[in-house]
């Protein structure tokens, strides 16, 4: 049985839609994942973090159509020396806290759905919408970005990965020019 055993560091990013601008913004780290009660430990990573940049992303929004970000988000993961008895692993997650209303604003929403991301070396290989149910976030509103396994004892190690994001409006042709706001989450999790 695997658990979450080590800290997890969780950035986020607060984009706000102006007339089809987004802003994104750092402005929190998370809290230490706990371990679950009764849970056996099979891995050991000494320290793990997480950070993510630039702290904004622009998107030029028109009705109908797919926006891309203006540049990718950067998200290093650190973690300390592993000794795991099969596998240690960890993941890396992007999550919003509900899938009606990632973005909202006084007079629509955009889901999840319409928000997608691609990691050209992590999992999602090619854009795909924040839809998961994952161990973060609301029900299908998440997205696995990383997963990074080890074997036996390791070394401290770091990767870096770039989130590309777009928001595709194809099914809301009649989205109404105006301030939409949300929070995308990046959480990493040792197992």
């Amino acid at each position: 049985m695997r658990s979450a055993l080590k800290p997890g560091l969780l950035f986020l990013l607060a984009p706000l839609l102006v007339c089809g601008l987004a802003q994104a913004q750092a402005v929190r780290v998370g809290k230490p994942l706990a371990q679950a009660s009764g849970a056996t430990p099979q891995t050991a990573v000494s320290s793990l973090s997480l950070t993510a940049s630039p702290a904004s992303v622009s998107f030029q929004l028109a009705a109908g159509k797919v926006a891309a970000g203006s540049t990718a988000v950067n998200i290093t993961t650190t973690w300390g020396g592993t000794f795991c008895l099969l596998t240690c692993t960890i993941n890396v997650y992007g999550y919003f806290a509900s899938s009606t209303a990632a973005l909202t604003s006084a007079s629509a929403d955009i889901p999840t759905s319409e928000i997608l991301g691609e990691v050209p070396t992590g999992i999602p290989t090619t854009y795909t919408a924040f839809t998961q149910t994952n161990p973060f976030g609301g029900g299908g509103a998440s997205l696995q970005l990383v997963q990074q396994s080890f074997f036996l004892l390791t070394g401290g190690g770091s990767r870096t990965d770039a989130l590309s994001l777009e928001i595709n409006l194809a099914n809301q042709p009649q989205l109404p020019a105006g301030n939409y706001t949300g929070t995308l989450y990046i959480q990493a999790q040792a197992l």
